[in-house]
């Protein structure tokens, strides 16, 4: 088999005869060029030509003037072919295509025809019988742009602008969006004028609606209700779009937003009336916006008339569940049942009732086919509107509940029976639910345990739910066992329900286990990241555990979550004072301040990080502003009395003391310390005088009648003795009882078979006597007994507070003797248990 030729062979390889380079400058190929029939010629008139041209023209000689000159531009070939035969040459160059082999120089072998396209250039016969090419037209010269082609472009511009705009909304951009809405306008106007400079005709007056239309639209979105309205308007004025009458509604939803109530109306139903019927999903609209135009305002008879005409002809969840609510407003309850009767009587088409696609699994396009359609757009939108749906029939049945006149139950009843014979059949398990949680209002835990046991075997999802809130009830009650014992089974129907993990963690940590309590609080934020309970009690078990870096990170999460939550600033305030650092626990407490301001607890607890630090004045400040704002606070007229007793001010201490007494009027202490402080400051007359009174109200107080005793001593009173009778005898009432509870004592050691020794016994009454004045050790700052500090030692000192007697005692007489005992019986105290004395 013979190799082919190549067709190509030889079209690279160089002959240097062809070098045109030095032809210029070779007199012999000059002298031979003069010679022939060519050098002879007249020069061209144009200057366009080949290298040989250009030489011919160097040279300027011709040695026959009378032959005519080549019309055409091209140059002429070396040889001696005749003129016919040069003529019908130049004529086939003239009429081939271009991009033909017609104009291409013959070689040995022809070249095939390539895909490629002639650039314009003519090819005319040069010399040595080859094609010399000369330059053609220009197509690539560029044109004048007319006023048409700017106009288009402008245009072209305008409606990039808007496409531009309504991508920038589509992505919540509106700053943008309006940016180029606005541009486009002014592009727009921008083209109308120059319209009118060139002599054109005019702009597109839908075009310009467009752009006006959509910029008002961005106006609107963004809140500036001025600058939309004064855009509609000019849609309105100039009717520059087909359907101008629509704007209307737009202006009547700009008044509505702006509560010009009265105005939207009147836009309302003009737009209703220039609406033909062919849009009647418009008109319905328009009707739905008529109504809730008139609940805004107050006026629901006419909002009645208007939902029961929508209701009578198109019915829908909305429309019903207004009129509903229209019914309920003014007290007319059978009608408001009518009304949910009617709602339940609205048609839904589940997705139970589609037909179902039999999955072959041989089949793969049946299999994802099946897929494609579980969840896909129009599947989510069904379940939208079924929530919505069973969200508005729930909410009307609670309403009826709760209405009921002292009878919720028959309410939930009959709701329950009404759903129950409706297409939403399952809805009847959740009322019930609310049933119980209306008794759980009514302080009826009994009968929402009942009710709520009834789902233990009813399917999973109701008796998950009724498990969980079981177990919360219980854990209310204090009663755990139960609590744990309807967590597990609520973890049993549904393991990844938060609630019930939630139950479960409360109840370890009533019990103090956190390390469980920890773990379900873990699990319940692992299914649901967003449960600011599940992260609230973690952090609390967390700071139980000392486990205070763990608390930081989860209180910034918290934070993240909730940033308005001034609980979660005091709980890092909390943890930051647990490990020591003051000053940032200080801050985190000052910015739940700049929330709470009238709090007194929070300016208490600021106060007590002061206090800590050592700066007693802004202590103090922060002390006086919580007593301000909570003047019942114990804590803080506990400090301010001691800052002021400390301080030597006994008349401000006189204020926080009596302001104490008041909160505890059955606590002696501050009722002595007032009066303490009217002694140091001088007031003797008025220390008496509550002295007399703590005497009165607390007779057996052997301090009040002490200082009772001085007072009267200073001032040469001839009360002293009877106050030192009465002294004496409630210390002789206060032994006879010492000693009534010894002998009880001894008694029972002696019924269990046990004796008591002396040293015991001693022991005993050492432990139980009132400590005496030698053995009183006194300290500098003591708010049970203010005397060290406000008065210098005396002969007669005073002894601490003592616990007064029980009430039983203090109109009981004092025995006076004690009867005689037999040797071999045995004398039981009042107190005696007579349980103790049965036989084993």
């Amino acid at each position: 088999m013979t190799n082919k030729p190549d067709s190509y062979a030889g079209f690279n390889d160089y002959n240097p005869l062809l070098d045109s380079e030095g032809l210029k400058y070779d007199t012999d190929l000059q002298q031979a060029v003069l010679k022939t029939s060519h050098g002879r010629r007249a020069p061209p008139t144009s200057q366009k030509g080949g290298f040989l041209s250009k030489m011919k023209n160097a040279f300027t000689r011709q040695k026959h003037p009378d032959v005519p000159a080549s019309t055409t531009n091209t140059t002429g070939r070396l040889g001696t072919a005749s003129k016919a035969a040069l003529q019908q040459q130049q004529s086939t160059l003239v009429n081939a295509p271009l991009g033909s082999t017609a104009r291409r120089p013959t070689t040995a072998q022809k070249r095939p025809t390539t895909a490629i396209q002639g650039a314009g250039f003519m090819a005319g016969v040069g010399a040595f019988g080859s094609h010399v090419a000369t330059a053609g037209p220009n197509q690539f010269e560029k044109k004048e742009e007319s006023n048409e082609d700017k106009a288009r472009k402008m245009e072209k511009r305008i409606i990039d602008l808007v496409d531009e705009s309504c991508l920038a909304y589509e992505r919540n951009d509106n700053k943008l969006a309006l940016e180029k809405a606005e541009e486009a306008m002014q592009t727009d106007k921008s083209l109308g004028r120059y319209r009118e400079e060139q002599n054109m005709n005019e702009s597109d007056l839908n075009l310009t609606g467009c752009v006006i239309l959509h910029c008002a639209n961005m106006y609107t979105k963004c809140g500036m209700n001025t600058e939309a309205l004064n855009q509609y308007n000019v849609i309105l004025k100039n009717k520059l779009i087909p359907v101008h009458n629509r704007i209307r509604l737009n202006i009547g939803n700009i008044f509505l937003h702006s509560k010009q109530y009265v105005k939207a109306l009147k836009m309302y139903r003009m737009t209703l009336d220039q609406i033909s019927d062919q849009n009647a999903d418009l008109k319905f609209k328009i009707r739905e916006n008529i109504a809730a135009t008139h609940i805004i305002t107050g006026q629901y008879a006419e909002a009645i008339q208007a939902y029961e005409s929508i209701a009578q002809e198109r019915p829908n969840y909305r429309s019903c569940f207004n009129l509903f609510l229209c019914y309920y407003t003014l007290g007319q309850r059978d009608k408001a049942r009518t009304a949910f009767s009617e709602l339940l009587k609205i048609p839904f088409v589940k997705s139970e009732d589609e037909p179902v696609i039999s999955i072959d699994k041989e089949n793969k396009q049946t299999s994802l086919l099946s897929e494609a359609i579980r969840d896909d757009r129009l599947r989510q939108y069904e379940r939208k509107r079924r929530r919505f749906a069973e969200h508005i029939i729930i909410t009307a049945a609670k309403l009826i509940g709760n209405s009921a006149e002292g009878d919720f139950v028959g309410g939930y009843e009959w709701c329950i029976e009404q759903v129950r014979a409706s297409p939403y059949l399952e809805l009847a398990s959740g009322l019930e639910i609310q049933k119980a949680i209306a008794y759980l209002r009514d302080d009826n835990f009994s009968k929402a345990i009942a009710t709520l046991k009834e789902f233990e075997k009813a399917e999973a999802r109701l008796a998950g739910a009724a498990s969980t809130n079981l177990s919360f009830l219980y854990f209310l009650e204090k009663d755990l066992n139960n609590a744990h014992k309807y967590a597990d089974l609520a973890l049993r129907s549904d393991k990844f329900n938060p609630s019930s993990l939630i139950n479960k963690g409360n109840c370890c940590f009533a019990q103090n286990d956190y390390d469980k309590a920890r773990y379900y609080y873990e699990e319940a934020l692992n299914i649901d990241a967003g449960s600011v309970e599940a992260l609230h009690n973690l952090i609390l078990t967390l700071i139980k555990s000392n486990q205070y870096q763990r608390v930081k990170d989860y209180l910034h999460k918290y934070m993240t979550i909730q940033p308005a939550n001034s609980q979660v600033f005091c709980l890092m305030g909390q943890v930051l004072q647990q490990t020591n650092d003051i000053d940032h626990a200080k801050s985190w407490y000052l910015q739940a301040l700049s929330t709470h301001r009238t709090d007194g607890y929070l300016h208490r607890h600021i106060g007590e990080l002061l206090d800590h630090q050592g700066d007693k004045a802004d202590a103090l400040q922060y002390y006086f502003d919580a007593y301000r704002h909570n003047p019942s606070d114990m804590e803080t007229l506990q400090w301010l009395a001691s800052y002021y007793i400390e301080a030597q001010f006994p008349d401000k201490a006189v204020e926080f003391c009596a302001q104490a007494a008041l909160v505890k009027p059955g606590e002696i202490k501050w009722h002595l310390m007032v009066a303490s402080c009217y002694r140091r400051v001088g007031d003797y007359t008025a220390a008496l005088e509550k002295y007399k009174w703590i005497h009165q109200h607390f007779p057996d107080d052997t301090d009040c009648i002490q200082f009772l005793i001085k007072i009267a001593t200073d001032l040469s009173l001839p009360d002293r003795e009877l106050y030192e009778n009465e002294l004496k005898k409630v210390n002789k009432r206060k032994e006879i009882q010492q000693q009534r509870k010894t002998s009880a004592e001894k008694s029972r050691n002696l019924i269990h078979g046990r004796k008591v020794t002396s040293t015991e016994r001693d022991v005993s009454l050492n432990a139980r006597l009132p400590v005496t004045d030698e053995r009183r050790k006194r300290t500098p700052i003591d708010l049970d007994n203010t005397e060290g500090v406000f008065s210098p030692p005396e002969h007669v000192s005073v002894r601490p507070y003592v616990d007064q007697f029980p009430k039983h005692m203090v109109s009981e007489r004092p025995k006076t003797a004690i009867s005689k005992k037999d040797a071999n019986t045995i004398e039981f105290d009042d107190n005696d248990d007579a349980a103790e004395l049965l036989p084993d």
